[in-house]
């Protein structure tokens, strides 16, 4: 983990309590991998002349990301719901 990773994974932990900051840390990095997905699927669009479909090899990337994210996000809820 980066130097600024942990510095924001303290912050969160501090703020909403040990294992919600640790979700809420993952949920950020869930956010940052999708754009970051969602960014290279339009360029692979653009390059490849206005294709209207994600690449076959990314689009279960892209699944199971989403997936994940929503997971986290339920847990998340859950565990403020707690206090």
């Amino acid at each position: 983990m980066n130097p600024s990773d942990t510095t924001r994974l303290d912050d969160y932990r501090f703020q909403m309590g040990h294992d919600a900051g640790n979700l809420a840390l993952v949920l950020d990095s869930l956010t940052d991998a999708i754009t970051a997905l969602n960014q290279h699927l339009v360029y692979y669009r653009l390059e490849q002349g206005q294709r209207h479909s994600p690449p076959p090899d990314l689009a279960p990337l892209r699944e199971v990301l989403a997936d994940a994210k929503g997971l986290v996000q339920e847990s998340l809820l859950r565990l403020k719901g707690k206090d």
